[in-house]
């Protein structure tokens, strides 16, 4: 009796389209981002928590080239899926605020306003 080594075939389909071409039902990755509405206030620290918890995650500000989020930049935020967050706030000069209930449910954006940091 001779052995035949097993030989398998994978197919990969692609899609080709107006964005080029990739793979078929693959899954796509949300990404999510955060704009610096302020007028004057730089951020060096930009925290999410799931809501209502102090679980504060990575400062995503060291996300950007800089590690700072001028007054109107938007910043990639990475490592969180959709869901309901708070967000603490804290300026290149140490002011820091908590931006309670961000809902990030369906949206995959949300923004700092000087109203975000006018907190004691």
């Amino acid at each position: 009796m001779v052995r035949r080594p097993a030989v398998g075939i994978a197919v990969a389909v692609f899609v080709a389209g107006p964005g080029g071409v990739r793979a078929a039902d693959a899954p796509r990755a949300e990404r999510f981002f955060v704009y610096n509405l302020t007028t004057a206030s730089d951020l060096g620290g930009i925290y999410l928590a799931p809501a209502g918890t102090t679980d504060w995650g990575p400062n995503q500000a060291l996300n950007d080239r800089d590690h700072q989020v001028e007054p109107t930049e938007r910043l990639a935020v990475t490592g969180i899926g959709h869901g309901l967050y708070d967000v603490r706030a804290v300026t290149t000069k140490g002011h820091a605020c908590v931006k309670a209930g961000v809902d990030l449910t369906h949206d995959t954006t949300f923004d700092i306003r000087d109203a975000d940091l006018a907190c004691p």
